[in-house]
């Protein structure tokens, strides 16, 4: 009968959940409200409603749940999305919540809370919730203009920001006071997440290629599903949230053409289990103890809202955003986000916070979501009335400090040397993360390998031995691309010293080499773990891996040029040809002395050429190729007809020329945009015309939508405002211009007109 109750537990459950999701769906509410609301109903806490009495079983769903909600978290935050977001937004994002973290920690120190309290606190109100602030920009129509999509971008990556501190907060908990302290964490950390990336990016892209070349979708879930909770498990065995490993994945999946089919696979499953992990949370709620925190709720949460506000505002502004739209993206971040109630799960499960801190983290997160949308339509009056009291002396300061930095950007940024040498300094320091990486989890690897019935009739000390050396050979491929890029670089620095100062190149360059040996060799001192093995055996294995860097330097080189290789196509979605199918196989004889071949493509998801007739593609035409069959999810078109249209996921043989067949491939299976990519990238902004060289030109004359795809929907010339200008208004000097269009072209319209943001 244990079956049976869990089987009635969950459906209790799941219809709690879905009845409060949609009561507060319809109240204009965020569903997760709704979820914690149907757990502190159903839950044990709440007599006479407790119809769920074993928490345990729920809970032990609720963990399936967060992994599932974490990979999808990871689905939407792909290493590339967190590239093209910009140097300014990721810089904010980390400023903002360094003054949240301190500043709370300050707060602490006032009232009374230990260091780790504090800590644990602060992480708890560090993160915004981008479920909230997303549909308050959509709804209030501020998801196009710059503050709406400032605030959506940081939120976003708030949620990277969220998972380290959970990793952090994890092992900070465990036990970690005798160890190192949040710095110490944090790299080991950044160290555990290079080797599982860079692991992942080699491996799981190629098994998804297999499982794709088999064609059962089926099997495909089933393995991703299998891979997703084996990574969850290591990073709790390495130490770490279970929710680092399932995001990981997610961000990882988030980089290959598979990843839209993924996600629809697991669309449904993920919706289910994350309602079941937050009604999870509502259970554990007593909701006597409301009546006891209510104070510290509505306190903490009017505090918070004010804290995040000028903290986010702040950092925008730091990063040269204008004021105004700063703190207009500052206010709408003000939503505490569900990964508070991880945190303060975390904290109340080591003891660290008291029970009542559940509670309240619960009950500030749905104060600032309930708040939020008020305080957003009202953004105006109150940014009005903070301008009103803002002294001078600050306005001036912002208005200097904003123009500094527009005329820095617009100088030349860097030196020569920083140009040559900033993709250098990276592939540095992630090789040496990587390197520790390997180091730093060798025994955690070694202790699952000595549990393998894989080894079991070898020796202890003999598999030590064998690992240790096999490893440091691994490591040699990323130790000797490190020590290339800091001769290299110590050859830019030495150039650069000779030709714009008096010191003698060489000098620089060597001295920099003998620094950079001096600091790796003090490094490995600190990552290697010495006690493992006997003294003599590291003198062995260093003198072999300094016979194996003199001799196999070379192949050392081309093994990480490949590895690097590998990496940069899974990151830029190159295309890898695939094998030809057993379908093809048939043509292969009867086309011998043709100088023909048949090659299977498959189309990605999304594809350009989605939705298109072959006719319209002008397949023949243009490519000399015949699509001879389709394979459409296991159902064949033979000889298709030209008004065959073609599908995303599509399996096409094309008969051809090798030549051409690589050329018709190039253009099928280039990657589209799913609807409203462009849309969603567009946003509005004020630009004021400082310059002359334009004035008294037409719109018509400037040609902005054809040459920049940017459109002038408004003019605003005085007090009196133009919306919608015809084409044959003419620019006069002080012109404001409403310019819609993509942040990148409106940058460069910006710069064309020689204007400034208003």
């Amino acid at each position: 009968m244990e079956g049976i109750n869990l089987i009635q537990d969950l459906a209790l459950v799941l219809i709690a959940a879905g009845i409060a999701g949609a009561l507060c769906k319809r109240v204009g509410l965020s569903a997760i409200v709704g979820y914690l609301l149907a757990g502190i109903v159903v839950g044990p806490f709440t007599p006479p409603f407790s119809f769920v009495l074993d928490v345990a079983r729920i809970e032990t769903l609720s963990q399936i749940g967060l992994v599932f909600l974490m990979f999808g978290i990871g689905l939407g935050l792909s290493l590339t999305k967190l590239r093209q977001m910009g140097l300014t937004t990721l810089v904010a994002t980390g400023l903002g919540a360094f003054l949240v973290l301190n500043l709370v920690q300050l707060l602490g120190t006032v009232v009374g809370w230990t260091s780790t309290q504090s800590l644990f606190i602060a992480a708890m109100f560090m993160v915004s919730s981008s479920v909230v602030i997303a549909k308050v920009m959509q709804d209030l129509n501020l998801d196009h203009t710059r503050p709406g999509q400032l605030a959506v971008s940081v939120t976003v990556l708030e949620d990277v920001v969220a998972v380290v501190m959970l990793a952090v907060l994890a092992a900070q908990g465990a036990g970690a006071a005798a160890g190192p302290g949040v710095g110490g964490q944090v790299a080991g950390l950044g160290a555990f997440v290079i080797l599982l990336v860079c692991a992942g990016l080699l491996f799981i892209p190629r098994l998804l290629r297999r499982l794709e070349t088999a064609g059962d979708p089926e099997i495909r879930t089933i393995i991703v599903a299998g891979v997703l909770f084996l990574m969850a498990i290591m990073t709790v065995k390495a130490g770490y949230s279970l929710a680092l490993g399932a995001f990981l994945l997610g961000a990882i999946v988030a980089e290959i053409p598979q990843k839209a089919g993924i996600e629809r696979a697991f669309g449904g499953v993920r919706d289910m289990f994350s309602s079941v992990f937050f009604v999870a949370i509502g259970m554990m709620i007593d909701v006597r103890l409301f009546a006891e925190v209510w104070p510290v709720i509505l306190g903490l949460g009017l505090l918070m809202i004010v804290l995040r506000a000028l903290a986010c505002g702040a950092a925008l502004i730091a990063v040269g955003v204008p004021p105004a739209e700063a703190r207009r993206a500052g206010l709408a971040l003000t939503p505490i986000g569900e990964f508070s109630f991880l945190i303060a799960q975390l904290g109340v499960q080591m003891s660290i916070l008291p029970e009542k801190y559940y509670p309240v983290a619960v009950g500030v997160s749905i104060l600032t979501v309930f708040l939020a949308p008020i305080i957003n339509r009202r953004a105006d009056t109150i940014l009005g009335l903070v301008e009103r009291m803002e002294p001078g002396w600050l306005t001036r300061g912002l208005e200097a400090y904003h123009g500094w930095l527009s005329h820095l950007g617009g100088a030349r940024d860097r030196g020569l040397w920083w140009q040559l040498g900033r993709r250098r300094l990276l592939h540095i320091g992630l090789e040496l993360l990587l390197i520790t990486g390997l180091f730093s989890f060798s025994d955690l690897i070694l202790n699952t390998l000595q549990d393998s019935p894989l080894v079991a009739g070898l020796d202890p000390a003999v598999l030590r031995i064998v690992f240790w050396s096999v490893l440091g050979v691994v490591a040699l491929v990323p130790f000797v691309a490190v020590w290339r890029n800091v001769s290299t670089l110590a050859l830019i620095f030495g150039e650069t010293a000779r030709t714009h100062t008096r010191l003698p190149g060489p000098l620089v360059e060597n001295g920099i080499k003998v620094i950079g040996a001096l600091g790796l060799a003090y490094w490995i001192s600190r990552i290697l773990p010495v006690a493992a093995l006997p003294q003599w055996v590291w003198l062995v294995i260093g003198g072999l891996a300094a016979g194996v860097v003199a001799v196999f330097s070379q192949r050392l080189i081309y093994w990480h040029s490949h590895w690097q290789h590998s990496l940069s196509e899974v990151l830029e979605h190159r295309p890898v040809a695939q094998p030809v199918a057993g379908a093809a196989q048939r043509f292969m004889t009867t086309t011998e002395g043709w100088q023909l071949n048949v090659e299977e493509c498959h189309l990605p998801e999304p594809a350009a050429c989605a939705g298109q007739t072959i006719a319209a593609l002008r397949i023949r035409s243009r490519f000399n190729c015949t699509v001879v069959e389709i394979d459409r999810q296991g159902h064949l078109i033979v000889a298709p007809e030209p008004s065959q249209p073609l599908y995303s996921g599509d399996r096409l043989l094309l008969l051809g020329t090798p030549a051409d067949i690589a050329r018709a491939r190039a253009e099928l299976i280039r990657p589209g945009k799913t609807a409203g990519d462009d849309f969603d990238e567009c946003l509005l902004e004020t630009v004021a015309l400082t310059e002359t060289q334009h004035a008294g030109a037409t719109l018509a004359e400037l040609r902005l939508p054809q040459q920049h795809n940017v459109l002038i929907v408004g003019i605003q010339r005085g007090g009196r405002r133009i919306s919608n200008p015809h084409a044959a208004e003419r620019l006069e000097p002080g012109d404001h211009l409403l310019l819609l269009g993509t942040p990148e072209r409106l940058r460069a319209v910006r710069q064309w007109l020689g204007g400034t943001p208003a």
